[in-house]
């Protein structure tokens, strides 16, 4: 198999991962748009009212790697394209976005049958991008996944309280006197 061919189904892979994990802890989801346009390949929605906020919904763009480091202190790194990074690290986005970097095995099956059930391979975690200091690289950004954003349950809600809440509008300075 091709590698743009292999690297689109592993990113597929990795956005029905995430789907069915969401769904097996009773979140909505589904494609924010039908084109990839915005950075955001999956939408969490949580069905109710968190903090103030009816239905709080979160933009996640999924990445799915073989190469996903796990660093000494338990949490992982991942090398995100620039052009990802800039979009995520942006402060004016309509719905909140976050980055999730799925894990799967080099070699071997991503899924797997056993006598309990179906086990859907692969580990990973999520971060927000949101206000990140722009790159100084020229390809690619490491990013910092803390392991506590777990792809699950509470790590999903989580998610969603942080970052699928109402928030205030950014104003720009404005001199009401008209001076510079």
């Amino acid at each position: 198999m091709r590698d743009q061919e292999q690297n689109t189904l592993q990113g597929d892979f990795g956005e029905a991962w995430l789907e069915a994990v969401a769904a097996g802890c009773g979140l909505l989801h589904g494609r924010p748009t039908t084109v990839d346009l915005q950075k955001a390949d999956v939408q969490l929605v949580y069905p109710g009212t968190e903090l103030g906020t009816y239905y709080p919904t979160v933009n996640v763009q999924v990445k799915t790697t073989i190469q996903l480091r796990q660093l000494t202190s338990g949490d992982f790194s991942y090398d995100l394209d620039l052009e990802t990074y800039d979009a995520l690290r942006r402060t004016d986005h309509a719905v909140g976005r976050v980055l999730a970097v799925i894990g799967v095995p080099e070699e071997g099956e991503n899924v797997r049958l056993h006598s309990e059930g179906t086990l859907l391979c692969g580990r990973g975690a999520w971060v927000s991008l949101e206000a990140m200091e722009p790159s100084r690289n020229r390809t690619s950004q490491a990013i910092h996944l803390p392991a506590v954003n777990t792809l699950d349950q509470s790590g999903l809600h989580r998610m969603l309280k942080t970052h699928g809440i109402r928030r205030s509008t950014p104003v720009p300075p404005l001199d009401v006197w008209g001076q510079s």
